[in-house]
């Protein structure tokens, strides 16, 4: 898996589309110019190490998804879950 500066891009505008800003309120939220955050967009200038980071935590996402677009398998999280309501359930039919 690489990084790939366009797609990383279309990731931030989703992102800051989700939350119903426009670029402006973005540059000012992470206070950088409106012309940064177009060419993180676009694809025109790459992050530096503190700005991704501030823009994974303004998102609430990991790095791993803003950069490189991976998300958790969540597959082993339901296994866990239902594991657990089984276990509750006969504790409730104990008691």
């Amino acid at each position: 898996m690489r990084f790939n500066p366009v797609e990383c891009g279309k990731r931030m505008k989703a992102l800051r589309e989700s939350k119903n800003l426009t670029q402006m309120q973005l540059a000012e939220q992470l206070n950088i110019s409106l012309n940064h955050v177009k060419a993180l967009e676009h694809a025109r200038r790459l992050f530096s190490i503190d700005l991704v980071i501030e823009i994974s935590a303004f998102f609430d996402v990991s790095l791993d998804y803003l950069l490189l677009g991976k998300t958790k398998s969540t597959s082993h999280v339901h296994s866990e879950l239902n594991a657990a309501i089984e276990i509750l359930e006969r504790i409730k039919k104990e008691l």
